[in-house]
């Protein structure tokens, strides 16, 4: 990275974010009228079909679990989560929960296997158990969740930019600010692309797309700052300034979201390992690395090339400024 020059590269990080964007709301757009969402919605938004069994509290979960997975094999289809609960008076629950794309006799035939095996078993401790089919539409009505996540995201925003503006200066708070819209933009779009399922945690995925994006900013510009107190470092023209600083901040930004990156695969893995249902949380971590992924680009290559050309504009205006000055102060002392 010692020869990259961050500051003449603007048109093309520009170009590459905007086709993303593009490719990005074209999918989504496709998929809204296509595939029931602009996003790949799951967890709780997502509709699902189910089969549902209700067992005697004398059975094991393991017992129907074994029952329930032989009548899933036979019918061909495959369950992508499940869900239990407890009933003191009607005994255990389980709610296997499929895509909506798995084909609905095949279901209605494997609850009808279970529903046997089941009630059959439940009825020798003088219970009946019992499995059904059924559908689950959810309408994206959210309007609470959309309202908390731009609530959040705004504040996170306007929160950034302030401080940028006390802490450091207009033109570098401005950058951040862009730089912001910059990576929601891509993170929403990478998600429209990859269709990776999404959830209520997209909210605080985005909400952490703005505080990487502050933090990588804060680096850098930290670096800018100190090497504005150096002689041989005023001296360079803008441009070279932005990326001596960029260079400079570049492995300690980097670290950081590699470090996010990291840790997101290591829980996937560990949670693997320990035999947990790993299906919502495979989801988050591919969420987080594309946020990294987002962050990294837009903090340490799109940001640097649009604050390169804030700065420039500054300097001028600086230098225009002093100019007029001095011409004043001359033209009050030849008076």
């Amino acid at each position: 990275m010692n020869k990259f020059r961050f500051s003449s590269k603007m048109h093309l990080f520009i170009i590459i974010t905007c086709v993303l964007v593009a490719v990005g709301l074209a999918v989504g757009l496709v998929c809204q009228f296509t595939a029931g969402g602009f996003f790949n919605w799951g967890g709780n938004y997502a509709s699902y079909k189910a089969v549902r069994v209700q067992y005697d509290i004398q059975l094991s979960l393991d017992e129907v679990q074994q029952i329930s997975d032989k009548a899933f094999d036979d019918a061909g289809v495959d369950y992508y989560t499940f869900v239990t609960a407890d009933n003191s008076s009607a005994g255990h629950e389980i709610e296997y929960r499929f895509a909506t794309s798995e084909d609905t006799a095949a279901l209605k035939t494997a609850a009808s296997a279970i529903n046997s095996q089941v009630g059959m078993e439940g009825g020798e401790s003088g219970y009946l158990g019992s499995a059904y089919y059924s559908e689950y539409e959810t309408i994206l009505g959210g309007s609470d969740d959309i309202l908390y996540a731009g609530i959040a995201l705004a504040a996170a925003v306007v929160f950034q930019f302030l401080y940028f503006f006390i802490r450091y200066k207009l033109t570098m708070a401005i950058a951040a600010f862009i730089g912001d819209i910059h990576n929601l933009a891509l993170f929403y779009a990478l998600l429209a692309i990859t269709r990776v399922q999404v959830s209520v945690s997209v909210v605080a995925l985005s909400v952490f797309v703005v505080l990487a994006t502050m933090i990588g900013c804060a680096v850098f510009f930290d670096k800018m700052r100190k090497g504005a107190k150096k002689d041989d470092f005023k001296a360079m023209p803008s441009f070279d300034q932005v990326d001596t600083a960029a260079r400079e901040s570049f492995p300690l930004v980097t670290l950081f979201y590699g470090v996010l990156a990291v840790a997101a695969v290591i829980m996937l893995v560990l949670t693997t390992v320990g035999s947990f249902s790993i299906y919502s949380l495979f989801m988050i971590c591919a969420t987080a690395l594309i946020a990294a992924v987002v962050g990294e680009y837009g903090t340490m290559f799109f940001v640097p090339s649009i604050y390169s050309r804030l700065k420039l504009r500054a300097d001028n205006y600086a230098a225009a400024k002093a100019v007029k000055y001095q011409g004043a102060k001359k033209a009050e002392k030849a008076e």
